[in-house]
């Protein structure tokens, strides 16, 4: 059941490919006249790519929760909705191209997004064991990628819907690592992240979510639909963002 794949999501192909209204816990930050703050190379390609980067997120929960029907799938896909509008927000705010405008389901600018989405499909409509892995490998690079993102801006409002997002995408893989394990009797392997980091996210002690603890306990022993529940308040309310 372990997910292989040749594509990695990291920020860092990006930049190659590249040259407060709060709605439930998630920050939001509002459309406005573009700001006269000048951003840097990495800080536009890094909001371009976050803002299809939650697409393709979205785009495959919500494909995968409608062909094997568990809650969790469309409950967090509905969590990545919002934090795409957060993402569209500041590339508004900054008078930066969304590179999604106008894109369906599935359809994304970026080439290597592109490609990885066929392949992530692909995988996820093998088996449930094998989608929840797919979620897995894509909220674990997501938070590596958002890692990534923060130490490249000191802009504020940036830096707040980053934290929000990766406190969210903390809690998302907390409730597809304890769904898989339920649903196959095996530990959830890390794909791309250290087991050091991975076990800290799983206790809820990473930092990256104040409510981690609780999130974490609640997705953990929960039932289909408790978990999917959890995942939609760990992107929401309870903390912030995921994918």
């Amino acid at each position: 059941m372990k997910l292989h794949t040749t594509f990695h999501m990291g920020r860092r192909m990006a930049l190659l490919v590249a040259a407060l209204v709060v709605m439930g816990g998630l920050a939001v930050v509002q459309p406005a006249a573009a700001q006269t703050t000048a951003l840097t190379p990495a800080e536009i390609a890094d909001l371009q790519y976050m803002r299809e980067e939650e697409k393709l997120a979205h785009d495959v929960y919500d494909s995968l929760g409608a062909l094997w029907g568990l809650p969790l799938f469309s409950n967090i896909a509905a969590a990545e909705q919002t934090h795409g509008t957060a993402v569209l927000n500041l590339l508004n705010t900054y008078g930066i191209v969304d590179p999604a405008a106008g894109n369906g389901v599935g359809v994304f600018t970026n080439p290597d997004l592109q490609a990885l989405y066929n392949q992530l499909m692909a995988q996820g409509s093998l088996s449930l064991a094998d989608a929840l892995l797919v979620g897995g490998l894509i909220e674990e690079t997501d938070i590596l990628d958002l890692q990534t993102s923060l130490a490249e801006t000191q802009q504020a409002n940036i830096r707040l819907v980053y934290r929000h997002l990766l406190a969210g995408s903390s809690s998302h893989l907390r409730a597809f690592a304890a769904r898989y394990e339920q649903l196959t009797g095996l530990a959830y392997q890390p794909q791309v992240l250290d087991q050091a980091a991975f076990d800290a996210i799983m206790s809820g002690s990473s930092g990256q979510n104040g409510n981690g603890g609780q999130n974490g306990n609640g997705n953990q022993g929960g039932n289909g639909n408790q978990n999917g529940n959890n995942g939609q308040k760990g992107s929401g309310g309870g903390k912030g963002k995921g994918c």
